[in-house]
């Protein structure tokens, strides 16, 4: 008999996509994971099908092959000018492609991640039916195909829930990300400087983000749901908590320089924890902790 819980996944090997492998296992997932890489990690449970997520080819061919019922998208582009990339369009046809497939091939549940900078930003918590008005293209590309696929699932009788991230930190990131430069400079008995450190943001532990969309996907609620703490926590205050497990406090310049961002962007997770029944389990001292120690 077909596994009734096969899943075909996308960005498997991003900052919160590989933290999606664990969760997905332990949900009952049969994980189809699509990746350009030529050396994925082994894990039981896991297929790795390396393609390309542009080449509308593979994509027919795996979904025809696979027939899954769910899917849940990650994919997109984060590294360099990727807030103002031509590539962002790219994506939003990738993402068309996947649920056209994914439709023709009896596939009834879907969740693709969206970001809290399609919001207009507000000093209180953002809630989902807060005002969209996106900030760079990244923003509005992904705001755009939440909107087509919203219509396209709605008349192809799919289920589709949308998480929207805040902010994120998590193992491994990238030496020029907010957590890893900071432990990297101190660790090297280097001054850190953090220029804005008044501004308040809502960050969460890859690794709990990467369980919410997990829960959320073997759900049944639909729409926009903030993937968030809703916990505000300031620059200082999360420099200086990195500082504080590095015995490191010594070594932080915080500065509250003048800026035109916004002084705090926090979230409503409320539909979160009442509606999909997840809420985080890493503070964030916990989850930096880890992050150091690893």
């Amino acid at each position: 008999m077909p596994c009734s819980k096969k899943v075909i996944l996308t960005g498997a090997t991003g900052l919160i996509g590989k933290e999606l492998l664990t969760p997905l296992r332990h949900a009952g997932f049969d994980i189809y994971a699509i990746t350009i890489d030529d050396n994925s990690p082994y894990m039981p449970g896991i297929k790795w099908l390396k393609g390309n997520l542009f080449d509308e080819n593979f994509i027919a061919q795996t979904f025809t092959q696979i027939k899954p019922q769910y899917l849940l998208n990650m994919a997109w582009c984060t590294t360099g000018n990727y807030q103002n990339s031509n590539l962002n369009f790219d994506f939003v046809r990738a993402g068309l492609t996947l649920l056209k497939y994914f439709a023709q091939n009896g596939g009834t549940r879907a969740v693709f991640a969206g970001t809290c900078l399609e919001y207009a930003f507000k000093n209180t918590p953002i809630k989902e039916t807060d005002k969209i008005e996106p900030h760079n293209i990244y923003a509005f590309c992904k705001n755009s195909l939440r909107e087509l696929a919203t219509a396209y699932c709605k008349a192809n009788n799919i289920s589709l829930g949308y998480g929207r991230i805040f902010y994120v930190y998590g193992r491994n990131e990238h030496e020029k990300r907010l957590t890893a430069s900071i432990i990297n400079a101190l660790k090297a008995g280097k001054t850190v400087s953090v220029n804005h450190s008044q501004l308040v943001k809502d960050y969460m532990y890859a690794k709990d983000i990467a369980a919410a969309f997990v829960k959320l996907l073997d759900s049944k609620t639909e729409g926009t749901v903030n993937i968030c703490t809703g916990v505000p926590v300031s620059l200082a205050g999360y420099a200086k908590t990195v500082a504080h497990l590095l015995g490191k406090e010594n070594l932080l310049d915080l500065k509250t320089l003048p800026t035109d961002q916004p002084a705090a962007i926090t979230g409503d997770n409320s539909r979160l924890v009442k509606e999909v029944g997840f809420t985080p389990k890493y503070t964030l001292k916990a989850a930096l902790k880890e992050i150091i120690n690893e």
